[in-house]
């Protein structure tokens, strides 16, 4: 049994952070052992590559606004671990991640031993999760999909309503080497009966996401960018009108209106479900309240430092495009990043290079953390750097940032979780 929060964390890291039986029998064992607490939420399920955390970030704000309890599951964890499982966004406490997770060991124990077989630290995560929600009666879970969709442990669920975000290339060695392969593993999440909604425009992947919902007997609606009009970029937030209401969102970036497309498709679908009329108001307060943390955000204004936690090439495609637009406003972009070592970074760091009067590469305390060396190594040498230690990085750029210059920190999440909390010691000390 655990008696602190961190002895729960020490145990769950010693689990395995992937397996190679790729299959979801573990996970459906140990929830009908638990009678299948999934099967009495209210869910909706976000899948994608890129995209997925700020949509579940709109949908329940929407939601929220709208008079719902909502339970919000996520990964990773930018600052603490208790943000993976939020109701109306306050993140579990610490003594109730003990109480559900003393609750779900002794099922853990059982399937390990009936199945010989180790379940994952993140199906251990999910089934935690079923137990809390369904004990804490939330009206609505929206569930972000860890990885793929088909055989994520998430997909047990039998939500109301499913949504893709977008397909790239990321973790290939899992998903597939053709962003078809990963079309067709992320659209796993369908099911019959259970309208898919999406943002993604690309025919071919369009057509495996259609061919996968008429085998699964459901229907898929693609969300038409046209409803997005008046499009304006802010240095702190995207302006858009949408069905005549003047909206605005605290996030940057034009691939942001795209997620709120999504959220506000599937907020309205359960809305008719529900048979509820939704108010101006709620969809103007839900979208202005929805800050997310780690996706172009500003985490200090002087000098100005913007994090984000683009990791892969569609993602630094869609960071660069946003800071086009403080180009566009006379600023000059000091970058400084740092990646997973599966990454396949070398057209990351062309792009980041492009838009960077200086392009620093670092590493942090991670074990599958690239090194800066091997980053710096993938790149001619014009205007570049590296440090392994980003917390020397950091100092040294903050001092040197001037008036209309900003200090882009930005790859994996695990490094802008680190970088975060970096500054939030240095605000401390100050």
């Amino acid at each position: 049994m655990f008696k602190t929060k961190e002895a729960f964390l020490e145990w769950l890291g010693t689990q395995n952070k992937f397996s190679m039986k790729l299959h979801l029998k573990r996970i459906q064992r140990a929830s009908e052992l638990l009678e299948n607490p999934q099967d009495d939420l209210k869910s909706i399920h976000i899948a994608g590559t890129n995209g997925k955390g700020s949509t579940v970030n709109y949908i329940s704000r929407l939601l929220i606004e709208s008079g719902f309890k909502v339970g919000i599951y996520i990964s990773p964890y930018i600052i603490s671990f208790n943000e993976r499982i939020q109701i109306n966004h306050e993140y579990i406490t610490d003594d109730d991640l003990i109480k559900y997770a003393n609750m779900i060991l002794p099922i853990i124990n059982q399937v390990e031993k009936e199945m010989k077989d180790e379940m994952t630290e993140f199906e251990i995560i999910t089934l935690l999760s079923f137990v809390y929600f369904k004990e804490k009666n939330v009206d609505y879970v929206v569930y972000e999909v860890g990885l793929g969709g088909r055989y994520d442990a998430t997909n047990i669920i039998r939500p109301l309503v499913c949504g893709i975000t977008n397909i790239s290339y990321d973790h290939m060695g899992v998903l597939g080497n053709t962003l078809k392969q990963i079309a067709y593993e992320k659209v796993g999440i369908a099911k019959e009966g259970i309208p898919l909604y999406t943002t993604e425009e690309r025919e071919e992947l369009l057509k495996v996401f259609d061919d996968y919902c008429q085998e699964k007997n459901t229907k898929l609606i693609s969300c038409d960018i046209v409803e997005m009009k008046n499009q304006g970029f802010s240095e702190h937030g995207m302006q858009f009108n949408y069905k005549g209401l003047d909206l605005y969102i605290p996030m940057l970036g034009y691939h942001q209106v795209k997620n709120v497309l999504l959220a506000l498709n599937i907020y309205e679908y359960l809305m008719k479900i529900r048979k509820m009329s939704i108010k101006d108001e709620y969809i103007y307060n839900g979208l202005k309240n929805s800050k997310w943390g780690a996706r172009l955000e500003v985490i200090n204004e002087k000098p100005l430092v913007i994090v984000d936690g683009s990791h892969n090439i569609d993602g630094v495609i869609t960071l660069v495009n946003a800071m086009r637009l403080y180009i566009d406003k006379g600023y000059t972009i000091h970058t400084v990043f740092a990646a997973l070592k599966d990454k396949e970074t070398d057209k990351m760091l062309e792009l980041l290079q492009s838009i960077s009067k200086s392009l620093t590469l670092t590493s942090f305390d991670y074990y599958r953390a690239n090194t800066a060396k091997n980053l710096y190594n993938q790149l001619n040498k014009d205007n570049i750097s590296y440090d392994e230690d980003y917390k020397v990085v950091i100092n040294k750029k903050i001092k040197e940032i001037k008036d209309k210059e900003l200090l882009l920190l930005t790859g994996s999440l695990y490094f802008i979780s680190k970088v975060i909390h970096y500054f939030k010691s240095i605000d401390k000390e100050c």
